[in-house]
């Protein structure tokens, strides 16, 4: 009886828009024709098989050099970010690299977080510090999904985190909804410049 009281007394309104989720903050690492590396924020990031192969799905928005350089290459380093990694948010998701002027390496080494090189998990520069490093290659075609192209990709191998007393100055893993907390994304999930 008592169930049916609780259950009664909650009600469920309809909305005008989805509820805002908190979700997991990678950055997708990715190498150009040129063989320099660019870097994002990426939020659009899920896990979707295990079996026969470990599939992700990744979403990309368009017209930005990561985009340009998947398209191209179709393999990349997504790199699940730690909280201690949220002042990289306008640098890493608010600006382009297609954009003149535009650097997001020296934005990053400016802000203490300098890319670094590591010959196993491939050519492309990483984001130091990240909790996980998967090494994603797309499976198919892209997908037009309008603003963003989808990619399922076959996670093709993992690296994990540094000694234990590293991975704990990092902090946990960061999402979006503590980004939003500290007014670094908006509601809509665009990056702000820092408060």
């Amino acid at each position: 009886m008592l169930a049916l009281v609780l259950a009664s007394s909650v009600a469920l309104l309809p909305t005008e828009a989805p509820p805002l989720l908190n979700s997991p903050v990678f950055s997708l690492s990715t190498l150009g024709a040129d063989g320099r590396t660019s870097m994002n924020m990426l939020t659009y990031a899920t896990p979707i098989s295990i079996r026969p192969e470990r599939l992700w799905a990744i979403s990309l928005f368009r017209d930005t050099q990561t985009h340009a350089n998947w398209r191209q290459r179709g393999t990349g380093v997504l790199q699940q970010m730690s909280a201690a990694q949220a002042p990289l948010t306008f640098a890493l998701g608010g600006t382009s690299s297609t954009e003149a002027g535009v650097d997001k390496a020296a934005a990053c080494a400016d802000l203490g977080w300098e890319w670094i090189e590591d010959a196993e998990c491939g050519e492309e520069q990483l984001l130091p510090g990240c909790l996980t490093y998967c090494r994603l290659v797309q499976q198919g075609e892209l997908i037009d999904v309008g603003g963003h192209e989808v990619a399922i990709c076959r996670l093709e191998r993992t690296f994990g985190q540094e000694a234990e007393a590293e991975s704990a100055a990092r902090g946990h893993a960061l999402g979006t909804a503590e980004l939003r907390r500290a007014g670094l994304i908006t509601a809509a999930g665009r990056a702000a410049p820092s408060p």
